[in-house]
């Protein structure tokens, strides 16, 4: 019997497109369907490239969902109109200049919307049809506010809109539109209007602690751990895929992804290509360290650049007047963070540590307020997003008061990059330098 044959790139690696060794969990994959079947929006959340998107590419057809991307710039409204745009529904807005009873302006936007709709028309014997029935698309007119959830929801209602909506890159959103849409998805829920939001994020209730009416409505779904058990998993389907053995360097495999499916898809995948393994292979290969540490080696280099650009853009600080003398908080953050141990970087750096470390290293320990770490951390990922670190490599947790890395590349750079030499080149802020 013909062995198929296999794509390397299809069977292991990160891609928008299902791959072939994706395995399905009890505690994810399962909880995903459920969900499903129930009244309420599902949050996916946890680090980058742990298998968020994979999981509703799975388990959706494209015509089961409509599907919104996020960005730095995108509003509540921007969502909204690509909703409207993917159900081939056209909008001409209108601004309006309201005033309130304290005589404030309030700009309203509204739209006329032209909803398709079809009728059955019977062809007359001129058309040559033999009286065949047509389906002809035609078009009512309606005014709505595209900024209120309820608007949005009577029209998706009035459509018999059944489709979920899924909201990527959740985290890329300014804080504010993030807050709003908490606030929206309460309103979307009473008319069966279900979203699916993926957000970059460790830690629960994240969107119920800018809306706590959210609280027991969403289902959560944390992609994180992934269990060892999970990526042996892995391994072995992409053994009889492609007819090679991962045997004799399987335990140090495990070793140097740190749990993260994303970096481990990527790690199996350099081994092949060190092996000159492009696809399914005649004869079964058996990889070794030297393939492994080549692996590691590639992958490291894919992921200095970027990290290193943008622990320099989080550093940097610019000073708005010559009598201002800035703390520079998140440089010493960055040199915290490189001294700390690693099994620490793990765990999460609690805040009144970090404060203590920071202080140690400051030039200006005494002035290092609580305050000031406090405004530092609970803008964090904000602070990132606008210097389009992308994406963000630190979250501040305030249920635990600590900070944690949520690029999973990142404990990968961390732990096979040479921290000693980062440090020696890395910029010293203009302010520091006397």
């Amino acid at each position: 019997m013909k062995r198929k044959i296999y794509e390397t790139n299809n069977v292991f690696g990160v891609s928008n497109e299902e791959i072939y060794t994706y395995i399905e969990r009890e505690k994810v994959d399962s909880l995903f369907l459920e969900g499903l079947t129930k009244n309420k929006h599902i949050i996916i959340y946890g680090s980058s490239k742990q298998g968020k998107t994979a999981l509703t590419n799975k388990h959706l057809q494209p015509n089961q969902y409509i599907r919104a991307n996020c960005s730095s710039k995108t509003t509540a409204i921007d969502l909204y109109r690509s909703i409207m745009r993917q159900l081939n529904i056209e909008y001409e807005e209108s601004r309006t200049q309201t005033n309130s009873v304290e005589n404030d302006g309030r700009l309203e936007i509204k739209a006329k919307l032209k909803i398709p709709c079809f009728a059955d028309a019977e062809a007359g014997a001129s058309a040559g049809m033999n009286g065949a029935h047509l389906s002809e698309r035609r078009y009512r007119t309606v005014e709505y506010n595209l900024e209120l959830a309820q608007d949005v929801s009577e029209l998706l209602k009035s459509i018999n809109f059944n489709k979920r909506i899924i909201i990527e890159n959740f985290h890329y959103l300014e804080d504010s539109v993030q807050r709003q849409l908490a606030t929206d998805l309460r309103v979307f829920e009473d008319y069966n209007i279900l979203f699916i939001i993926i957000g970059i994020w460790r830690e629960r209730n994240r969107l119920s602690q800018y809306n706590g009416d959210l609280q027991d409505r969403v289902i959560e779904i944390p992609v994180e751990p992934w269990e060892k058990a999970d990526l042996l998993k892995i391994i072995e389907k992409g053994e009889k895929a492609l007819n090679v053995s991962f045997t004799s360097i399987q335990e140090d495999l495990l070793l140097a992804c740190f749990d993260s499916v994303g970096v481990f898809q990527e790690l199996c995948k350099e081994v092949c290509i060190a092996s000159n393994v492009f696809q399914t292979s005649p004869q079964t290969i058996e990889f070794t360290l030297d393939h492994l540490h080549s692996a590691i080696e590639k992958k490291l280099c894919d992921y200095s650049g970027r990290h290193i650009r943008s622990l320099e853009a989080l550093a940097e600080q610019k000073v708005k007047s010559s009598s201002e003398t800035p703390l520079y908080i998140p440089y010493y953050f960055i040199q915290v963070i490189f001294k700390q141990s690693f099994d620490n970087i793990v765990k999460g750096i609690k805040r009144r540590t970090l404060q203590d470390k920071i202080k140690e290293l400051h030039h200006r320990k005494n002035d290092v307020r609580s305050s000031d770490m406090g405004y530092f951390l609970t803008n964090l990922v904000e602070s990132q997003r606008k210097k389009n670190i992308i994406p963000p490599i630190f979250d501040y947790d305030i249920n635990t008061s600590s900070v944690k890395i949520i690029d999973s590349t990142f404990y990968f750079f961390l732990q096979n990059c040479d921290r000693a030499e980062i440090l020696d080149e890395f910029p010293i802020p203009a302010g520091l330098q006397d």
